[in-house]
């Protein structure tokens, strides 16, 4: 299997707060011919600071640009209601393809992780679910256990793995069942996630330097030692000044767009100093 690219797409809010909708459009025209698909409101979407209806208008607006089969909503919430309210709007898109973080805030135990999990996959039965691990957000240590059970659940098809648990990533790997596919959400290992028997990554960096990831899964396409070495190390480079905060990342997108790309969470300053080198890394790789 061709290595995969998701993007992880952020939420181009304006100086206000509103959603920038067009430049959203705008932003997933330009990942279109570099990805293979978008992950809509997950963590580098803000998701806490959306409303539901404002999800599915970009789910909605996603799958208008890519179509529908290139679009995993995100439907994380506190609460499996929440979950399935979500999931029925979002199915009402004609969108099957949803992502669902584990249980977060409150904590719970293994079998509520599961049936977490289950709830969604019961109520949405011809629905391709992945499980999203991102333990620093969630507290929620997934054990290799755990995901093992929830890839036994009819209608699950892999695992996103973020933060920590990409440390994990080959004992997760383990887990899988055939056809099921994981996804690293470090954007920079794309070529350790594939010899460890991954899919592929769900890169936020992708959405500014789109260009970047469409080069090196063509140079691993071709084996080429040298491409494949000259591709990683751009990866790296864009993911080491972009990826470390969404600031980054959305400063990487305004410098792309002239667009504000503001936020509506309380997320770290980037200078002066840091936007002129992030402006730098968009006119050399963009």
């Amino acid at each position: 299997m061709t290595a995969q690219i998701i993007s992880a797409v952020p939420v181009p809010f304006t100086t206000d707060g509103g959603l920038d909708l067009p430049e959203f459009e705008a932003a997933l025209r330009a990942i279109d011919a570099h990805v293979d698909g978008v992950l809509i409101a997950g963590t580098t979407g803000e998701f806490p600071a959306l409303d539901d209806s404002e999800r599915v208008e970009l789910f909605r607006q996603a799958a208008a640009v890519l179509g529908s089969e290139r679009v995993i909503a995100h439907l994380g919430h506190g609460s499996t209601r929440q979950v399935l309210r979500l999931a029925e709007a979002t199915a009402a898109e004609g969108i099957t393809r949803f992502a669902l973080l584990s249980p977060y805030y409150l904590p719970t135990d293994d079998d509520g992780v599961v049936a977490f999990y289950r709830a969604l996959t019961e109520a949405y039965p011809h629905a391709s679910v992945y499980a999203y691990l991102f333990p620093e957000r969630t507290g929620m240590d997934v054990s290799v256990d755990v995901l093992r059970r929830i890839l036994e659940l009819p209608g699950m098809v892999g695992v996103k793995l973020s933060g920590g648990a990409t440390t994990r990533l080959s004992e997760y790997a383990a887990v899988l069942r055939e056809g099921q596919e994981l996804y690293s959400g470090d954007d920079s290992t794309l070529p350790f996630v594939l010899a460890e028997g991954g899919t592929g990554i769900v890169s936020g960096v992708s959405s500014a330097f789109p260009e970047t990831f469409s080069a090196l899964v063509r140079a691993l396409e071709t084996g080429d030692a040298d491409a494949i070495e000259r591709a990683q190390a751009a990866a790296v480079c864009v993911v080491g000044l972009a990826g470390p905060t969404i600031t980054r990342l959305k400063a990487a997108l305004a410098a792309r767009s002239g667009a504000a790309w503001a936020s509506r969470m309380a997320l770290p300053v980037v200078d002066a100093e840091l936007h002129s080198q992030i402006a730098a890394a968009v006119a050399q790789h963009g």
